[in-house]
């Protein structure tokens, strides 16, 4: 990305776009986003929300759902900052933006289609980006006594509750599953990181243009977050984890290796609609 000022050769960024410096960290970067437009910002909060369970159970097709819910929810929120950055995307992604994660909306036949849409926007996203998004995954699963508390927070805050009660059904489900089931942490790790990184990247185009006038750090922080193992996180976030530029090449290799866990089709009723209730874990 190019500087602040810009050259005839190299002129600054045009919004919806962002520029980026050198970090503190070898080998990774700064990111300022620029402006926002009008329609992407109103986007923003609807993007963030999902309708994650508000009733604890746990069966395996309880699990799979969840899983399930995880990787739309990283899926969409990363598809929405590759709009951001980029401002050129497949023209029904911002649609496909709306479409609200949750029990009901995972059982339409028309969300594989979906998914592949905002796998295509996802996948494509600018490295660094990727990076910091990896990695503020990571600090959240680094021995860190508050992460159940600020992650069940931060996706209930995003979920947009209809009322107190719900929010707080929906953060005991969610800091309860991150205790219970540690295999599912690094999937609630990935969808917490991609939402807030979508929250920092509005906050910061609303007070300051490409940068920090104060010469702050950007909205990553510097240094960053340890990167989590590859062996972490979900099968499904293998594209994201080996186009993070920190991965180590053999284990991006085997994780490349593997069937492509963002394009299996998932389980399928009589109907041919997605069933949220296979007892089959994905």
């Amino acid at each position: 990305m190019s500087g602040r000022s810009g050259t005839p050769g190299n002129p600054a960024p045009r919004p919806p776009g962002y520029r980026t410096e050198p970090s503190y960290d070898p080998g990774r970067s700064r990111v300022f986003p620029g402006p926002v437009p009008r329609e992407l910002r109103a986007l923003g909060d609807e993007v963030r929300a999902a309708d994650w369970p508000v009733r604890l159970a746990f069966r395996r097709s309880r699990i799979a759902l969840l899983d399930a819910l995880c990787r739309w929810q990283t899926l969409r929120a990363l598809a929405y900052v590759h709009l951001l950055a980029t401002g050129t995307a497949d023209e029904r992604l911002p649609a496909g933006l709306r479409v609200v994660p949750g029990p009901e909306t995972a059982g339409d036949p028309a969300l594989p289609e979906l998914l592949a849409r905002l796998e295509r926007a996802a996948v494509n996203l600018p490295a660094d980006l990727l990076d910091a998004v990896v990695c503020e995954s990571g600090g959240l699963l680094a021995d860190n006594r508050f992460a159940a508390s600020v992650l069940a927070a931060g996706l209930t805050a995003d979920s947009r509750p209809g009322d107190p009660d719900e929010a707080v059904s929906r953060a005991v489900v969610l800091t309860s599953y991150w205790y219970e089931i540690p295999e599912r942490r690094g999937a609630l790790a990935l969808a917490w990181s991609a939402n807030l990184f979508v929250r920092s990247w509005l906050s910061w185009s609303q007070r300051f243009v490409y940068g920090d006038p104060a010469g702050g750090i950007g909205i990553t922080a510097d240094p960053r977050p340890p990167r989590p193992p590859a062996s972490a996180l979900p099968d499904w976030a293998a594209p994201c984890w080996s186009a993070s530029p920190g991965g180590t090449s053999d284990r991006r290799r085997d994780l490349a290796s593997r069937a492509h866990p963002w394009r299996r089709p998932a389980p399928q009723n009589a109907q041919g609609a997605v069933s949220e209730c296979s007892e089959t874990a994905p």
